[in-house]
């Protein structure tokens, strides 16, 4: 079918049903990530079942904990068993997500999930209406990047009211200065949002990586944190 064909058919997307419509073939969902690309497919009625024989998938909650099937998880554990070269064991990919409780009606015994999102993707600040404003991380990492002379960033949030910024500058470029355009960017990012109450605190060492040797560009506070500084 050409270009042209397929966007008469798809005139009217309505999401997978359409495309297997057009191509008259079944449409499934996969959810997976770079450390195991093999994690999991979809059935028909919508969950996703974990090839519990190649990965172990753990739903957790913010310290750590196991989440009971029928929760929404923190985030989730993975340990990838049938990587022989780099073997991953209990990598936290920020995911949150609900196992179903019960078997699924499409039969498959394996486990059953259903995934929200990235946990980490967002960050929320008290905006000036006395309510709490997300805001996606890429949006203060496409504003920094807009800055220019900068080779690497880290925006953290370290209370619910606070940002600490560490930059790596590129050779030649003068760090101040560089700061004060970085600086100008976020705030007009924090005002598009409502937000005028927020530090922005200039830290005096580089980006860091985390413990497992990852590392996040934007780092929102942990859940654990937010209850303290209430």
């Amino acid at each position: 079918m050409s270009g042209i064909g397929l966007a008469q058919h798809l005139d009217h997307y309505e999401g997978p049903t359409s495309i297997a419509r057009v191509f008259d073939a079944k449409v499934g969902n996969s959810y997976a990530a770079t450390e195991c690309t093999h994690l999991s497919y979809s059935c028909e009625h919508g969950w996703l079942h974990v090839n519990a024989d190649w990965v172990l998938l753990e739903p957790v909650d913010p310290e750590g904990r196991p989440t009971p099937p029928g929760q929404q998880s923190h985030t989730v554990y993975i340990s990838n068993l049938a990587n022989r070269v780099q073997p991953i064991l209990r990598y936290d990919l920020g995911d949150s997500v609900l196992q179903r409780p019960d078997p699924c009606p499409c039969g498959l015994r394996l486990p059953a999930i259903r995934v929200q999102g990235r946990s980490g993707d967002v960050v929320t600040l008290p905006n000036d209406n006395g309510r709490n404003a997300t805001i996606p991380a890429l949006s203060f990492t496409v504003a920094i990047d807009a800055a220019g002379g900068i080779e690497r960033h880290q925006v953290e949030q370290t209370a619910p009211d606070r940002l600490t910024v560490r930059l790596q500058t590129a050779s030649g470029v003068d760090p101040d200065t560089a700061w004060q355009t970085v600086r100008d960017r976020l705030l007009a990012v924090l005002t598009e949002h409502g937000i005028t109450g927020v530090t922005l605190e200039r830290a005096s060492e580089p980006p860091r990586a985390a413990a497992s040797g990852k590392f996040r560009s934007v780092i929102p506070l942990k859940h654990d944190q937010a209850r303290r500084d209430r």
